[in-house]
């Protein structure tokens, strides 16, 4: 049987074995070029305000940086944060739960002695008498437990009112560049009422179409190397190279064209990719681990 395989390979080269359903062996997939593809930003926002309001203030200028979580823009918050204080105060008072506690060992200590006295003097004090101590002391209790529930209370309420007042602020999702400001200082806002604009352009998205001949030598985490192709010019920078690894591919095609769509995620080298530019893009078959390959079939055998 040895013999017969090692001479099929010197007739008719190593032997493909195939691989799971819909997938195409490494070994027989081809690098793939295509054109007229479009670079896209990946991360752009409109950030808005939660509620309606007057913009205390809108701290970037159009073309300036901004930070990940860094407050951008600001409502009027003067009674929110009046209310957080008040909250706050209410949520540091402990008074009731050691006054409580006091008030329990005193009650606490009064049935005690009247047990005592009735060891020592059967029927010094009533049993009604010793009834309400003991009713008392039961009582003290469940103040202390009802003293430290309202206590909590209050605390949910300074978490609450600590929250609302985040609300009154605009924080930036992620670094960026500011490319759009709609509102400023003073301006009346309504809730969703667009405010800054904010796109990051160091990681950028080159998308493209597969024919769909094409469509199955293509796989999630394949390299790609990326031109710029911008019709009418001839720039420097159409000769610079932009690699990446295609992250999507669409789950439908075109029925006319018949066209799979997919974008690759690119580094920005330099900011020099921008956002509605054209290019060409070259897909290549992800280089596979040998010992994995062989795993995998002897798993299908």
């Amino acid at each position: 049987m040895t013999k017969l395989v090692l001479s099929l390979m010197v007739a008719f080269g190593p032997i493909v074995t195939p691989t799971s359903a819909g997938e195409v062996h490494p070994k027989l997939r081809k690098p793939i070029e295509l054109t007229r593809c479009r670079i896209k930003l990946i991360d752009k926002v409109t950030l808005a305000s939660d509620r309606a309001g007057i913009l205390k203030f809108v701290e970037p200028k159009e073309g300036a940086t901004v930070e990940r979580d860094k407050p951008v823009a600001g409502l009027v918050d003067d009674i929110a944060r009046a209310k957080l204080a008040r909250v706050s105060k209410e949520a540091e008072n402990d008074i009731e739960i050691r006054f409580s506690k006091k008030a329990a060992d005193v009650a606490k200590n009064d049935l005690e002695q009247a047990l005592l006295a009735n060891e020592r003097v059967p029927g010094a004090v009533p049993g009604i008498e010793i009834s309400q101590l003991r009713l008392k002391a039961e009582k003290s209790v469940l103040q202390i437990e009802q003293a430290e529930h309202s206590l909590e209370i209050s605390e949910l309420a300074r978490d609450e009112a600590s929250a609302e007042l985040k609300t009154y602020e605009i924080s930036a999702p992620f670094s960026g560049i500011v490319t759009r400001v709609f509102k400023h200082k003073g301006e009346a806002v309504r809730q969703g009422d667009p405010i800054l604009e904010i796109v990051n352009t160091e990681r950028i998205r080159a998308e493209g179409h597969v024919d769909i001949a094409d469509i199955w030598n293509v796989q999630i985490g394949d390299s790609v190397e990326v031109y710029l192709d911008i019709p009418d010019v001839d720039l420097a920078v159409e000769k610079e190279k932009f690699t990446g690894r295609i992250v999507f591919i669409d789950v439908e095609v075109e029925p006319v064209r018949r066209r799979v769509r997919v974008w690759a995620d690119l580094a920005n080298r330099d900011g020099m990719l921008r956002a509605g530019l054209t290019a060409r893009m070259k897909i290549l078959p992800a280089k596979s681990d040998p010992t994995t390959l062989t795993t995998r079939q002897k798993t299908e055998e």
